[in-house]
C-alpha cells in the first residue's frame, strides 16, 4: 500500500478468513457460466486482472496467473485486512484476462478481454452491493474482440479505446449509450491521432479523455493525448416547475384555505419559509389553539385541520399569490391582475411580489386608468399603490382627461 501523505510503500500482512463471502441465493441463472473452483480465500498470484476500491474493500475478479485463466472473485477489507472469496451470482463473465474496465458508484463493467484461446467482445456488469454479474445487450456496433484496451465512464455512455486483437494494435474508439444498450463508433481520426496500441492508461477529467503510454508492437510509448468528447447534455432546472404542481393538489397539500366559498390547498412548509405572514398564521399557538376550538377540542382527529377562511381576496388573485410563493415569479402581469395582487402582495407582507406589481403598474399606468388605479387603493388602504397612481397624476396635472376621469 503506498501512502501519499507519507510517500511511502508498505507491504500489508494480509490475514485470511475461511469463510467465503456469498450471497443467499446461491441458483444461477439460465445460461451461466460455473462458478469458480473454491479453494484458499487468498488469491493466487496473477496479472491482467480486474481491480476495482468499494466500500473500504478491494475487489479483485479474474486474470492469469501464469498456467490458468481465471473468472475467480475476491475482496480485501482494509479494515480487518482480511481476504475473503466472493461466490458471486447471475451471468459470470467466463475465464479472462486483459479485459477493459470501469467502475461507477454501484458498478464495475468488464468489456472483452483473452481466455488463452480466443480474443472477447462481450460486456458484463457486476453490482457491487450484491455482487451480482449481467450480461449487457448489446445493439449497434460493439468493438471487435480485443483485449489490453481501455475504458472510461462519461456521463451516461462508456468509451472503448484502443487495445490488441491478436494481431494489430487498435487506435479505434467505440460509447457505448446506457440508456439505449447501444454500441456505436466514435469518430477519432481528427487532428493529431494517437498510433495504435495496447497496455495504455486512459482517464476521463471534465469533458476530455486523455490517453498516456502504451506499447505500439515495437516500442513502449510514453506519449499524451487529448480527445474532446461531446459536452453531457444536462436537462434544464425543473424545480420551479415542480413546485408549482403542488399548488391546489389535494393529495400532496396538508393545509386547506376557503377563498370566495372555494377550496384552495398548499403546503404549510412551503408557505412558512416563503412568508412571515404565513408562519405566524400556521404555527403560531394562537392559530392552532383556534384550529383545535373549531375543531371542537380533542374529540376531532389531531390531523385534521379545518379549511382557513381568508377574505378581503379573490380565488383567482391568491392562486396568484400561491404562484409567486411558489415559484417566486409571476406569469400574468395585466394590470387587472396586477392591481389587486399588489393590494394581497402588502396584505401578506411580500416585498418582492410587491415590487414586481408596482413595477408592472408604472409600465401600464396611465390617463385612462389612474383614477380606478387610486381609488382602489385608497379603498384597500395600499399605500404603495396609492403613491404610484399619486406620482403619476402629479406628472400629468396639465392634462384634462386625468382630472375629468
Amino acid at each position: 500500500m503506498f501512502d501519499i501523505d507519507t510517500q511511502r510503500w508498505t507491504c500489508i500482512q494480509e490475514s485470511s478468513d475461511p469463510r467465503p463471502h456469498t450471497n443467499d441465493d446461491s441458483n444461477s441463472a439460465l445460461g451461466d457460466h460455473p462458478r469458480p473452483r473454491l479453494g484458499s480465500t487468498v488469491p493466487s498470484r496473477r496479472f491482467g486482472y480486474v481491480s476495482v476500491v468499494h466500500n473500504n474493500k478491494f475487489v479483485l475478479f479474474g486474470g492469469f496467473d501464469g498456467s490458468r485463466w481465471l473468472n475467480d472473485m475476491y475482496e480485501f477489507d482494509f479494515e480487518t485486512k482480511t481476504w475473503t472469496e466472493i461466490l458471486a451470482r447471475g451471468q459470470l463473465p467466463s475465464v479472462r484476462s486483459c479485459p477493459a474496465w470501469a467502475k461507477d458508484e454501484t458498478h464495475v463493467y468488464i468489456q472483452g478481454g483473452y481466455d488463452g484461446v480466443e480474443r472477447k467482445a462481450d460486456f458484463f456488469a457486476c453490482d457491487l452491493k450484491t455482487y451480482t454479474w449481467t450480461e449487457m445487450p448489446c445493439r449497434g456496433t460493439p468493438p471487435s474482440p480485443r483485449y489490453f484496451h481501455s475504458c472510461c465512464l462519461y456521463g451516461n455512455k462508456m468509451y472503448a479505446y484502443g487495445g490488441y486483437s491478436g494481431s494489430e494494435r487498435l487506435a479505434d474508439m467505440y460509447a457505448y449509450d446506457f440508456e439505449t444498450n447501444h454500441w456505436s463508433e466514435v469518430d477519432c481520426t481528427n487532428g493529431d491521432c494517437p498510433s495504435g496500441r495496447s497496455s495504455l492508461v486512459a482517464q476521463v477529467y471534465e469533458n476530455s479523455l486523455y490517453i498516456f503510454g502504451g506499447y505500439n508492437g515495437v516500442h513502449v510509448l510514453n506519449d499524451f493525448y487529448k480527445f474532446r468528447l461531446k459536452p453531457v447534455s444536462v436537462p434544464p432546472p425543473a424545480l420551479v416547475q415542480d413546485l408549482q404542481k403542488l399548488i391546489n393538489r389535494p393529495e400532496l397539500c396538508d393545509v386547506t384555505f376557503l377563498v370566495e366559498g372555494k377550496e384552495i390547498h398548499a403546503n404549510r412548509a412551503i408557505l412558512a419559509v416563503r412568508s412571515e405572514y404565513f408562519k405566524v398564521m400556521l404555527f403560531s399557538g394562537g392559530m392552532r389553539e383556534s384550529i383545535q376550538m373549531t375543531c371542537g377540542g380533542s374529540d376531532m382527529d389531531s390531523d385534521y385541520s379545518p379549511p382557513i377562511e381568508l377574505k378581503d381576496v379573490s380565488h383567482p388573485v391568491f392562486l396568484k399569490v400561491l404562484e409567486y410563493l411558489y415559484t417566486d415569479s409571476i406569469c400574468d402581469t395585466s394590470l387587472e391582475v396586477g392591481v389587486p395582487l399588489l393590494i394581497a402582495s402588502e396584505r401578506f407582507m411580500l416585498d418582492r411580489l410587491k415590487a414586481l406589481c408596482e413595477d408592472n403598474i408604472r409600465r401600464e399606468i396611465s390617463v385612462e386608468n389612474v383614477i380606478g388605479i387610486f381609488i382602489a387603493s385608497h379603498r384597500h388602504n395600499a399605500i404603495g399603490l396609492k403613491d404610484i397612481a399619486l406620482e403619476f397624476i402629479l406628472k400629468n396635472l396639465n392634462d384634462p382627461t386625468v382630472m375629468v376621469g
